[in-house]
């Protein structure tokens, strides 16, 4: 398990910015409740981690050295976090898309503080899902400011990627009800309007959406031609 420099001892814990003792605690499901409410900070080196805790001293966070050749993110899924702040030289792509495959990160704002990086790099970042890319720009006293923008931005694109998926499944929807109207028109020789109505009573009877029938429908009609 990854050394942890600082972890909260209760939710009413605050980060001062001073790294404490290493005390690798193990993270039960009692725990994620409590982790839920905090900035997870993935530093390369302990200047980082205290710089970065010393921006975030309103929150309460656990700070990993991700320098360390131990350090796995899979060891991760586990511990829920309202952000996630990665600070290094240069961006590691490799375990950001590594991060980024964890389940239980993709519903939160990542953070990117580096030295130094190419326009390659952070627009390929940008691309992956990082909510903020600051490049020789880690002080203290910004951070709460680039938190709460990237938090903003976060909400904002999850909200517009909630609303493309509901319309792509709601066209979808739409063709698999016409599809199988179709093929009931051309096999029982009703109207269009009769036979939406007879599908609109079976899913009012069952209790099923359209698209459920629909879906019926259509699989009655791949058995028997």
């Amino acid at each position: 398990m990854p050394r942890v420099l600082n972890e909260m001892a209760s939710e009413n814990s605050r980060c001062t910015g001073l790294l404490c003792e290493a005390q690798p605690l193990p993270v039960d499901a009692t725990d994620l409740g409590r982790w839920d409410a905090q900035v997870l900070i993935l530093a390369s080196d302990e200047g980082r981690a205290a710089c970065i805790a010393a921006g975030v001293a309103h929150k309460s966070c656990r700070i990993e050295i991700t320098g360390q050749s131990e350090w796995r993110p899979d060891q991760l899924k586990l511990v829920g976090a309202s952000a996630i702040i990665l600070a290094s030289p240069v961006l590691d792509l490799e375990l950001l898309s590594e991060l980024l495959m964890v389940r239980r990160f993709r519903s939160v704002p990542i953070l990117v503080f580096v030295d130094r990086s190419s326009r390659q790099v952070m627009i390929e970042a940008l691309r992956l899902g990082v909510s903020a890319f600051i490049v020789n720009g880690l002080e203290p006293e910004r951070i709460p400011a680039i938190l709460q923008v990237a938090e903003e931005r976060h909400a904002l694109t999850m909200a517009l990627k909630d609303q493309l998926q509901k319309s792509r499944e709601e066209l979808a929807a739409r063709k698999t009800i016409e599809r199988a109207k179709g093929l009931l028109m051309m096999k029982s020789g009703l109207s269009e309007q009769e036979v939406y109505d007879s599908m609109r009573r079976m899913a009012m009877t069952q209790g099923k959406p359209m698209r459920e029938v629909a879906d019926a429908v259509l699989a009655v009609f791949s058995i028997f031609p």
